[in-house]
């Protein structure tokens, strides 16, 4: 089961955001600074971090790491 503390962390080894204290977890991606070709990359990282495997379906309905969160935890 992951956490948002460990999405968290995957997010800021990314380097797309510049100010992870501000970083909001409930908030887009793109409100958080990161557009969209970075926010692929981000969910890659995430699935090879997490061993998870989002479906296309899936991929479709994501817009924060919340919901990042709630679909690892769903699996």
């Amino acid at each position: 089961m992951a956490t948002i503390e460990q999405l968290t962390e995957i997010v800021a080894e990314t380097g797309f955001v510049d100010d992870m204290g501000s970083f909001d977890p409930a908030a887009s991606f793109s409100d958080n600074g990161i557009d969209s070709l970075d926010v692929m990359t981000v969910l890659l990282k995430i699935e090879e971090s997490t061993g998870a495997k989002f479906s296309d379906q899936e991929y479709d309905t994501i817009v924060t790491l919340n919901d990042v969160l709630n679909i690892i935890n769903s699996h």
